[in-house]
């Protein structure tokens, strides 16, 4: 994966939404307008941690019904020269997942571009 995220640089904004959702409601994401049910620090995890981290909190997450959640993953500072490392993973397996209709950075107060709001299907629905 290390090809990927050399791309990325610790200020970039991360974005992504499936097909087919409303422009007011990404808008909204991408203020921080959506309550964050629950959130997920991962400073400090190696790339191994990070993904089960990820996956068990997704999964908690949708069995609790959560909307949105927010998911600190740094700003990858302390990384190497190849850029932030946990960022460039959080992107792609936020991507890979199902129930995730979209992601946006963070606003400052919340974290920048050092965390993304995660905005997730409902169960019914």
């Amino acid at each position: 994966d290390s090809y990927i995220t050399a791309e990325l640089q610790p200020g970039d904004i991360l974005n992504y939404h499936q097909g087919g959702l409303q422009r007011t409601v990404l808008r909204k994401l991408r203020r921080g307008e959506f309550r964050c049910d629950a959130e997920l620090d991962m400073h400090g995890m190696t790339s191994v941690e990070a993904r089960q981290a990820l996956v068990a909190f997704l999964n908690q997450a949708r069995a609790s019904n959560f909307r949105c959640v927010r998911i600190i993953h740094g700003k990858g500072l302390r990384s190497s020269n190849d850029g932030p490392v946990l960022k460039g993973l959080v992107n792609n397996w936020l991507q890979q997942r199902e129930e995730v209709l979209a992601f946006h950075s963070a606003r400052p107060a919340d974290g920048g571009t050092g965390a993304v709001y995660v905005l997730l299907k409902s169960n019914n629905g």
